[in-house]
């Protein structure tokens, strides 16, 4: 049975706040070469959830691997690091060609790190950053039921469409 996803847009023209800095010690913007640890935190953020269909580490390979040849936005994306060096969360955005605007492409936060509100300083990060930078919107898709995901989108001002 396949779980119905349904698309959430959020205008940014009245958002007029600056970009947040990154912490020197927490946040920073991922590269290519963060593609292992990425996949990593995906397989162990999505685990047990509602987006979770039994992958392997080698299908979240996959996954990052074609993630970072399509359309990405890495300079608006972003990662917290963890005190032990790995990644605790990402928010990872693409440029969506269909639409010529920015889609939330991943939020993924570790098993062991979540409800410390690491998703949303990544996505109030990157709603700014996104202003700054003239986009008028945003996009994300969402699978039905996967309440923490509408919650963090619902409060930042994301409407279904």
């Amino acid at each position: 049975m396949t779980i119905p996803r349904h698309e959430y847009r959020l205008e940014l023209d009245a958002m007029p706040q600056a970009p947040l800095p990154l912490a020197a010690a927490a946040v920073r913007i991922p590269s290519t070469e963060d593609a292992d640890a990425l996949a990593e935190l995906m397989l162990d953020a999505y685990r047990g959830t509602i987006d979770y269909d039994d992958e392997t580490l080698e299908d979240a390979r996959s996954e990052v691997a074609r993630y970072l040849a399509g359309s990405p936005m890495l300079e608006c994306s972003s990662v917290w690091v963890a005190d032990d060096d790995r990644l605790a969360s990402a928010l990872l955005v693409s440029l969506w060609p269909s639409r010529s605007c920015p889609i939330v492409s991943y939020v993924m936060t570790a098993a062991d790190q979540k409800k410390r509100g690491l998703a949303s300083l990544l996505l109030v990060r990157l709603l700014a950053t996104l202003a700054a930078n003239g986009h008028g919107e945003v996009r994300a898709v969402i699978t039905e039921g996967n309440a923490p995901s509408e919650t963090l989108f619902a409060r930042a001002g994301f409407r279904r469409v």
